[in-house]
Order: structure tokens, then sequence, then C-alpha cells
């Protein structure tokens, strides 16, 4: 149900907010390469700085986003998730997490990989009371940034 890796790549937070609301991003560093893109808040839809014309990193900040526009962009990706779900309905979902992350005391960050034809890293951010508040997702592997020496 996941969105191809070429959908994928042509997606755009454009797509989804106004224009005039988006911060456009350049020398963001993030997974350890170097980024371009656009956010608004936390949201950060992100193109690798060596290939600026494929979206390779979603982040969706459910929590400050209308509710409508937040469905749409997890709808685009082809995630079978809402905001607000609970930890029991996202691993109901995805199955047992590959890793659980815990930064704030009243929230649980956890990380799948899912999809086989098409597979992606997804980090799901459930709060103890407002549920899925955050999500991130990459498709995996993400490609090798080039060396100086390339």
């Amino acid at each position: 149900m996941r969105i191809s890796h070429d959908a994928f790549g042509q997606l755009r937070l454009a797509q989804f907010l106004a224009v005039e609301d988006l911060e456009e991003l350049r020398g963001w560093e993030y997974l350890g390469r170097r980024w371009v893109g656009e956010a608004s808040g936390f949201s950060e839809w992100l193109r690798l700085e060596s290939a600026p014309g494929v979206t390779r990193s979603v982040a969706i900040d459910l929590a400050a986003l209308p509710e409508a526009t937040a469905q749409r962009m997890i709808d685009a990706l082809g995630l079978p998730l809402r905001a607000g779900m609970d930890q029991q309905h996202v691993t109901g979902v995805f199955g047992r997490p590959t890793d659980t992350e815990r930064f704030v005391r009243d929230r649980v960050t956890l990380v799948f990989h899912v999809g086989a034809a098409d597979p992606y890293e997804l980090s799901c951010t459930v709060h103890e009371e407002h549920g899925l508040i955050h999500l991130t997702m990459h498709p995996t592997p993400l490609p090798q940034e080039p060396t100086a020496a390339q």
C-alpha cells in the first residue's frame, strides 16, 4: 500500500501547504547528509543536495497541521495511519518495531522497516495523551553521497 520510490521522489510540501507558509532549506544536515527542501514548523520535506530533484525524506508534524491536511499527506504516502492513533494501533498496523526511541518521557518513537519492493524506514512518534503526533519516512537504503574525490 505504500507509495513507490519514484512517486515519493516527486512529492513536494507545496502540494499540501501554501508556498508563502514554507521556509526554504539549504545545507540542512540530517542522517549524515546535506539536504535542500521545504519546511513548515517541524514538517520537513527534503531532497539530497547531490540530487535536488528527488524527495528522499518526509517529516510530518501531525499535531501542528489541520487534520484534513495531515491526512492528505498520510494518504499520499500510502500509509494506513491517522493522527492521534495510540501505540497499540500503530503496532497493530506495522507489527513489532525494529527500534524504539524515547527522547521525552511522555512519548515514544517507534521505528519500522516497511515495504518489500520499495522499502522505507518509518518512524512514528506517539504521545501518551495525544497519540500519533509526528512521523518521518524515507526510502531505504538512502543513496550514498558523493565524496570530494568522486
